[in-house]
């Protein structure tokens, strides 16, 4: 089966990716123990460790939040601003925490999205 070009195809691949991940969060930290929801960050020995992984974990959560809304508001499409502010949090990922295939499958992602913006961008250029 071939795939038509000039479709957002990384895009949809992210937005199903992260819309299982934050479910499955939601479950284990509503329905479940709650105490290892950060687990895929980095281990924690203990409650105070746990709380200080929760922590770098909000801090890269808000700055993406924050990017992807000012990338939006400097004029960037919804789909440009997810995916390079999706970029920036998978290199906070790999910056804050101990390296994990999350993090690693996080930044392949991004750049897939990235690389699909670019080249989606210049391919409306062109038919400009």
């Amino acid at each position: 089966m071939k795939l038509p070009a000039g479709r957002p195809y990384m895009f949809w691949l992210f937005l199903i990716s992260w819309t299982l991940v934050h479910l499955n969060f939601e479950y284990r930290f509503w329905l479940g123990p709650g105490a290892d929801v950060f687990s895929k960050y980095a281990a924690a020995t203990g409650p105070d460790q746990a709380l200080a992984i929760g922590k770098q974990v909000y801090f890269t959560k808000a700055t993406w939040m924050f990017a992807l809304v000012w990338f939006q508001v400097l004029g960037l499409s919804l789909r440009s601003a997810v995916g390079w502010s999706f970029l920036l949090y998978s290199v906070e990922l790999l910056l804050f925490f101990p390296f994990r295939i999350y993090s690693l499958l996080n930044l392949l992602l991004a750049i897939g999205c990235v690389g699909e913006d670019v080249i989606l961008r210049r391919m409306r250029r062109r038919l400009d």
